[in-house]
């Protein structure tokens, strides 16, 4: 009888910990109990609660604009893959993902909520897959463009602190979409990877290679999809503007556009709940560069997660609903 091998790694306690959602919680609780500590956190309440209200219904109001948006974006991925699902049900299964990237650990776990539903009722898991990927990727490309943008357009002083940071983004994001673009490349990367990975999941990766590559080769889809993209980091970016003016934050609509991709790319890895704690923390390093007080940075940030989470809300009553479920 063959015996399966398990590694210690695997197997390990403690990397099994640091990999369970657990360690997130406490991750932001960690940062949070830090920035409490370290803050005037009675300043930073009594910033959001004298925060402009008409400003943050207005953050609300253009989240849920760019999850129609975002929704949108990922039916035209979804119908170039041969899933064909109806506005309507696109947009519930698009929300239901906001949802649970805010109740989830890191900003991922939405985008499995996406591919299951919609995989059920299609039955096309890999097309599902990649199409999710896909409008994930594309969008922190996106992201980063602009933050890029922006640096070329304000004068050097804050600016420079972001560089380094959206140079490194762009060089992994241009060298992950050049890995599906480039048949040759992503050859060579599983040729030295393959020999790793198990013959099944070798097999589910490969398929999923062939349709993203196949997406490289439709200039006309991708240009589509750049052109929502666009429309929806405008209007996320947006949301920080907007909840930042509510506590009367000062600096130009050009410099979130340079932060806030920075911010939103270190907050969405897996390492904290929903990224609490992490972007507080960027956020100050960031604007405090400008002469914002920290605390009145934590107060925007803080608002600007609560303006998606209320945002998302009508995933959380379409995922009660069962919408998106099998018939």
């Amino acid at each position: 009888m063959r015996v399966p091998v398990r590694t210690r790694a695997a197997g390990s306690p403690i990397i099994r910990f640091l990999s369970s959602w657990i360690s997130r919680v406490l991750v932001s609780v960690a940062l949070l109990s830090w920035i409490i500590y370290r803050f005037r956190f009675g300043q930073v309440l009594e910033n959001m609660w004298s925060a402009d209200r008409a400003l943050l219904a207005g953050a609300v109001l253009v989240f849920m604009l760019s999850g129609v948006l975002g929704a949108a974006q990922w039916r035209v991925l979804l119908g170039f893959h041969g899933v064909a699902l109806k506005f309507g049900g696109t947009v519930a299964r698009y929300y239901m993902g906001l949802f649970f990237n805010f109740i989830l650990p890191g900003f991922v776990g939405g985008d499995v909520v996406r591919v299951y539903k919609t995989a059920v009722t299609s039955g096309m898991v890999t097309q599902s897959f990649s199409s999710t990927l896909a409008d994930r990727v594309l969008g922190l490309f996106v992201l980063v463009l602009f933050s890029l943008a922006a640096f070329v357009i304000l004068p050097s002083g804050p600016a420079d602190s972001a560089l380094p940071a959206a140079m490194f983004m762009f060089t992994v994001l241009t060298g992950f979409i050049a890995l599906f673009a480039f048949r040759r490349l992503g050859n060579g990367i599983a040729a030295v990877f393959g020999r790793f990975t198990p013959g099944g999941i070798g097999g589910k990766i490969a398929a999923v290679y062939d349709e993203m590559h196949i997406l490289t080769r439709s200039p006309g889809t991708l240009v589509r999809v750049f052109m929502l993209s666009c429309l929806i980091q405008v209007t996320r970016i947006g949301v920080h503007f907007l909840c930042a003016r509510a506590v009367g934050m000062e600096p130009g609509v050009l410099y979130f556009a340079l932060f806030v991709p920075v911010m939103e790319i270190v907050a969405s890895l897996p390492f904290s709940f929903g990224g609490v704690g992490v972007r507080e923390m960027i956020g100050v390093g960031l604007f405090s560069l400008m002469g914002v007080p920290r605390e009145t940075v934590v107060s925007y940030t803080l608002l600007a997660y609560a303006a998606g989470f209320t945002g998302s809300l009508p995933g959380a009553v379409a995922f009660a609903l069962g919408a998106g479920g099998k018939k």
